[in-house]
């Protein structure tokens, strides 16, 4: 059997769970930290400068300016720094310290979510 195909249990190759497309929608995103809007100081945006790093970027001004959120916006490219979080894949969005989301640019409906703004 080829690694990159489905056996009958239903699990996929070692390949295809690295590169194969990922579920990000809203029921999957799991956090252990919930902001609440009216609390939030700062928000950083992880990565290196790359296009869903500036994608990520240009959602989360979108989403704050929508809501008139007064937070900070800060874009961390840094790689010394981006490491201090742990995290493996960029983008990755820190709200007051705490990730919240990291590995992909979520919606509009997910950034409110992710920033208690709903």
């Amino acid at each position: 059997m080829d690694k990159n195909t489905t056996d009958t249990a239903g699990r996929k190759g070692f390949w295809a769970s690295l590169f194969g497309k990922r579920d990000i929608s809203a029921q999957n995103i799991k956090m252990a930290y919930t902001p609440s809007s009216a609390d939030i100081k700062e928000i950083k945006i992880l990565g290196p400068g790359c296009a869903k790093c500036r994608a990520c970027y240009d959602a989360v001004k979108r989403v704050t300016a929508e809501a008139g959120l007064d937070a900070t916006i800060v874009k961390v490219d840094d790689i010394a720094e981006i490491m201090t979080y742990n995290i493996l894949s960029t983008p990755a969005i820190v709200v007051d310290g705490n990730v919240v989301s990291k590995g992909a640019v979520p919606s509009d409906a997910q950034l409110r979510r992710l920033l208690g703004i709903e």
